[in-house]
């Protein structure tokens, strides 16, 4: 008899670590979110502050850091 292996069904990649940007901006995030459902604003309006909040946070912890350092 002939026996074939066969690749694995998943992938066997590590799973991601978040890193401290991206906990930064989910704490932010969470934060704000409070802040603003506390002072009664529609959940509507709080999803679309949030989202562009995350979007953002998300854009500035992607961009490289700028080289401010002369010599």
């Amino acid at each position: 008899m002939h026996f074939h292996q066969r690749p694995p069904c998943t992938a066997s990649k590590p799973s991601a670590r978040v890193n401290g940007s991206q906990t930064i901006i989910v704490i932010v995030v969470l934060v704000l979110g409070s802040a603003l459902a506390r002072t009664g604003m529609p959940v509507i309006l709080v999803a679309e502050v949030l989202t562009t909040c995350g979007l953002i946070g998300a854009h500035l912890a992607r961009r490289p850091a700028s080289a401010t350092e002369t010599p």
